[in-house]
């Protein structure tokens, strides 16, 4: 039945990608006539970031997006792709992209809530159990309404489905209820929901850059993250931390977002490859993450960590509470009931 519901989410998307593609060749047919098309050969670059390594199955997808793109608009359009935030962290390059700039960058709702507050709720603990349950999120009104609001802020959301897994905890001791992370230092990426978060889950918070993290484990900075397992790979953290805890307090759905500005200037044929490249790139690294996972997760048991067994139900009761401390009640009661919870 799930699956049912997964694939119908995805059909409509695809129904959606392809009205829009429709729309861009109209379109084309008038700039054609007002003297402004592609074949005028003026060239564009779009510089993509994101904190991931190059062997994380969302950079690899993203070297699918800037083939496609590359390919379908016969190199009018170059695609450069920037591993373990080169290009800067996910606020630097979303504030380059807000004034203009070609860049893009891979990011999550709690660093889009800084520009519309409201959109963290749908990076809040808990609100989806799995990928199908994040997918569903992006179904309701209130992402499409959060969407229409971050575009009015200079953005441009090529597609919001990458999935990069189920966020666990990764310690130097063992968690196996909310008490046990009492007085543990753990690494917040700095956004409100993820802070908020860990601390109503009973956690102390240090804000660290992802690419700090490692070095963060291995001085003692901090004593545990919370991170999804090909992260926890790609980044080696298995090797500074002993044990796992698959709370899967987050459902981590991302997107991979550009400049508005930057957007609009391109032909419209060129608009509708970038949103459907970026949209076939998401799919494929949400299959690959979800295909890998449990090797993933093996091959950091194999590096030295332990799984804890722990009490789910008291993680989730925990987080809870976050939902107030954000100011998010009224919204998540909304989603619940569209959702039929």
């Amino acid at each position: 039945m799930m699956k049912k519901k997964v694939l119908s989410i995805l059909l409509a998307l695809t129904m959606t990608c392809s009205l829009v593609a429709c729309a861009g060749s109209s379109n084309a047919t008038t700039a054609d006539e007002n003297g402004k098309t592609a074949a005028e050969g003026e060239k564009y670059t779009l510089k993509v970031g994101t904190v991931l390594t190059e062997t994380d199955p969302v950079f690899l997808a993203l070297e699918g997006f800037k083939a496609t793109v590359e390919e379908k608009t016969e190199g009018n359009v170059t695609v450069e792709l920037y591993s373990g935030a080169q290009l800067g962290s996910d606020e630097d390059v979303l504030e380059q992209a807000k004034v203009g700039a070609g860049v893009g960058i891979i990011t999550d709702p709690g660093r889009m809530s800084n520009y519309i507050s409201d959109f963290g709720i749908l990076g809040g603990p808990y609100l989806a159990d799995d990928y199908e349950g994040a997918l569903e999120l992006m179904e309701t009104s209130v992402y499409k309404d959060l969407a229409d609001q971050f575009s009015e802020s200079g953005f441009k959301i090529l597609s919001f489905n990458y999935y990069q897994g189920s966020r666990n905890l990764y310690t130097k001791s063992p968690v196996a209820t909310p008490e046990d992370l009492k007085g543990l230092r753990i690494r917040s990426s700095g956004s409100d929901v993820v802070t908020k978060s860990l601390e109503a889950m009973g956690a102390n918070t240090t804000v660290l850059p992802w690419s700090e993290a490692y070095q963060g484990l291995q001085q003692k900075v901090i004593e545990g993250v919370e991170v999804h397992n090909s992260a926890a790979v790609g980044s080696s953290i298995y090797e500074v931390t002993e044990y796992v805890s698959l709370t899967g307090h987050f459902q981590l759905l991302t997107g991979l977002v550009i400049s508005d500005s930057w957007f609009q200037k391109l032909p419209d044929q060129y608009r509708t490859i970038l949103i459907e490249a970026s949209y076939e790139a998401g799919k494929n690294a949400s299959n690959e993450v979800i295909g890998k996972d449990e090797e993933f997760l093996q091959k950091c048991i194999d590096g030295g960590v332990e799984v804890v067994e722990i009490d789910k139900d008291a993680f989730k009761e925990a987080a809870e509470s976050a939902y107030d401390v954000l100011g998010y009640r009224e919204l998540k009661d909304k989603i619940d009931k569209e959702l039929g919870r």
